[in-house]
């Protein structure tokens, strides 16, 4: 019996490479567990606890509320009040608990830094569910108890979506507004979701859930780091030892003099072998994996 999630035994429906090469990034991918691996996720969780769970959640626990009388509502919960507000039907939301034998497993799987995969936690009660939206992370959510229906885009909305947006919101940030002037939202595909199994939604996809019944399920959510990221990051780090790369820009254009100072294409020549040296661009993935959340 392993001590950590094997993701490529829950990818084997599909196979890893598949799931690469079709799926990351681009479709939505529903998978069934085999029970053991159902048992061994449920118990590293451990009690599934309202209380419990609020004083776990590193980045805080939210109530939910909306009825015909109280508009969208979120209340902080703490571990005196989390029982409270799942006796009156809230949903319950236990952001960044640590559960580090899913967690790292899923970032060493995915070679993504490891403070960038979360393990979240929500309780749905019957009626319950999130309105349209889409996450600016690579989501992998599993079933626990209860069923829950989603309505899942065929394709991301907004590909590699840089933030979180709810349809219909004028709350839009400036990175997604360009974004989102030309998208247009694709066909959705309804999924009845079980206990023991596994949906994975790409970032920028729009889904919307609803539970008819109390429903417990787990978020493994990829905060993703972007290839500009590792380039921004390890370029940084390498290059701000060097005087010419710390120099003063100076000679794009104004008067000719100034023109011979101008050391850009030197520069950008230096830039160049330096990320066509294979042993270059693994030192640059090496720096940028060891910060810790990359």
């Amino acid at each position: 019996m392993t001590d950590v999630l094997d993701m490529g035994r829950l990818l084997s429906p599909l196979g890893a490479e598949r799931f690469f090469a079709e799926y990351w990034q681009r479709r939505m991918a529903l998978l069934p567990l085999a029970a053991e691996d159902l048992a061994f996720i449920r118990d590293a969780i451990g009690p599934l606890d309202p209380a419990r769970l609020a004083g776990m959640a590193r980045e805080g626990a939210q109530a939910w509320l909306a009825n015909d009388f109280v508009a969208h509502s979120v209340f902080p919960l703490t571990p005196a009040n989390a029982a409270q507000f799942q006796d009156i039907g809230a949903t319950l939301y236990f952001v960044n608990v640590p559960v580090p034998a899913l967690t790292d497993s899923l970032a060493d799987f995915l070679g993504a830094p490891r403070g960038k995969v979360l393990a979240s936690l929500f309780f749905t009660p019957a009626g319950g569910g999130a309105v349209p939206h889409f996450d600016k992370n690579e989501n992998f959510t599993i079933q626990l108890t209860g069923a829950k229906r989603w309505q899942v885009g065929e394709a991301p909305m907004v590909a590699c979506a840089p933030d979180s947006y709810t349809l219909g919101s004028t709350a839009i940030t400036p990175a997604l507004a360009l974004l989102l002037a030309g998208a247009e939202r694709p066909p959705e595909r309804i999924v009845d979701l079980a206990p023991g199994t596994l949906l994975y939604v790409p970032r920028g996809t729009v889904h919307h859930t609803g539970a008819g019944e109390p429903s417990w399920s787990l978020n493994l959510s990829y905060c993703p780091s972007m290839w500009l990221d590792l380039l921004r990051v390890g370029l940084t780090q390498r290059l701000a030892s060097s005087p010419r790369w710390r120099g003063t820009v100076t000679g794009l254009g104004g008067d000719a003099a100034a023109q011979a100072a101008n050391c850009l294409p030197e520069l950008l020549a230096e830039l160049r072998t330096a990320v066509d040296d294979p042993a270059e661009a693994e030192a640059l993935a090496r720096a940028f994996l060891d910060r810790p959340n990359g």
